[in-house]
């Protein structure tokens, strides 16, 4: 019985292998913005603390566009029938921001938080690639396994006499790993690929917190980047 398994076994494997068209390795810069959606994010929100070095922002999760910036390394396995298999492995600081609104203790200042959140990020994906020589387009379906480095916020505040004030605040790892769905849209030319996607958050930053509920916070995630192929690659349809 086990005979019969490793041959059916390699079998499978060399038959999988046999439709395979070529490997493809990328390196890759990624741009974008990101923001959180949810009952639990605001435009706005106030600044807790008396004195610089206790600030904090009571609500981090601003509906408000930040600018991410990021690296990645792209593995993929094209078969002959367009599909495609890869994973992808990133680093990326993702950023988001927040107006503050003063209150009596500040005499009315005006400021924004931006929070900062560091990953590492896998993207497990399956792609169909679309030929229009000499270019091809691949339309890519996958999730984001993003695992918190850190999550700080960077704010400053501005008085009415414009005075100004910046302060830090670590926030910790307020969730451990995050998930989003992701839909990418790929369109190579020789050794470039140029991409723009999109991932949907789908864990709630405010899970866990005492008190009353804050509502759900989601992050959600647009990329644009430049991707070079370090292998050869193969432009037609053969």
């Amino acid at each position: 019985m086990k005979r019969f398994l490793l041959v059916g076994l390699f079998a499978g494997i060399t038959h999988f292998m046999a439709f395979s068209q070529s490997h493809e390795l990328r390196v890759g810069v990624t741009s974008g913005v990101s923001n959180f959606t949810g009952s639990g994010t605001e435009a706005k929100s106030t600044l807790n603390g008396s004195t610089q070095q206790d600030y904090y922002t009571n609500n981090p999760y601003g509906k408000k566009y930040g600018i991410n910036i990021g690296g990645a390394l792209n593995y993929r396995y094209v078969f002959a029938n367009n599909l495609i298999l890869g994973l992808e492995g990133a680093y990326e600081r993702l950023q988001t921001k927040i107006d503050l609104e003063g209150n009596e203790f500040m005499n009315g200042s005006r400021g924004q938080t931006r929070l900062n959140q560091q990953f590492i990020n896998f993207n497990p994906f399956v792609d169909y690639r679309v030929f229009f020589e000499p270019m091809t387009m691949d339309i890519q379906l996958g999730m984001d396994i993003a695992k918190t480095l850190s999550i700080k916020e960077n704010g400053s505040i501005e008085d009415k006499q414009g005075n100004k004030t910046s302060f830090d605040r670590d926030r910790g790892k307020v969730i451990d790993l995050d998930l989003r769905p992701r839909l990418q849209f790929n369109v190579n030319y020789d050794r470039y690929t140029v991409f723009a996607g999109y991932s949907w958050g789908v864990k709630d930053y405010n899970n866990g917190m005492l008190g009353a509920d804050p509502g759900v916070a989601r992050l959600n995630v647009f990329r644009l980047g430049l991707q070079y192929q370090l292998l050869t690659p193969i432009f037609k349809n053969d």
